[in-house]
């Protein structure tokens, strides 16, 4: 019993599989970390996108409803995300120091929600900002 003992215990095969074992979880926790990173940048920047077209779309067409803008805000989100988006609209009016201009400032909100509940990056609040100069 005491050779088998002793046998194992010089024998040195097998140990990349425990040092394996034990950073595995370390190892996928940071890589999935920054694929999730990734992924709330890439939602980050579709909206800010989608708020700047908004914004375009308002200064093209400044006798829209705000209903109609945030219909079109939500439909150029990437990856058919726009309905979980809320659109805030702030009228300010003789901006620029002109009295004919009205500059509208929409804000588009999004809540990410992580996939990896596990890394406990939770769920964040992604804002977009945007302004739209309109000519009266």
């Amino acid at each position: 019993m005491r050779r088998a003992v002793g046998g194992l215990w010089g024998d040195g095969r097998g140990g990349a599989v425990l040092e394996f074992a034990i950073l595995a979880p370390v190892l996928f926790s940071f890589l999935l970390g920054i694929v999730e990173m990734g992924r709330m940048f890439y939602v980050r920047q579709a909206l800010e996108y989608a708020t700047e077209e908004a914004a375009r779309y308002y200064m093209l067409n400044p006798s829209s409803a705000s209903g109609a803008i945030t219909t079109y805000l939500q439909g150029k989100m990437a990856g058919g995300m726009g309905s979980g988006i809320s659109v805030i609209y702030a009228h300010t009016a003789s901006c620029n120091g002109n009295s004919a201009v009205t500059c509208t400032n929409i804000t588009a909100s999004y809540t990410f929600t992580s996939m990896v509940a596990i890394l406990g990056l939770g769920n964040s609040l992604l804002r977009a900002k945007a302004q739209a100069v309109r000519v009266q």
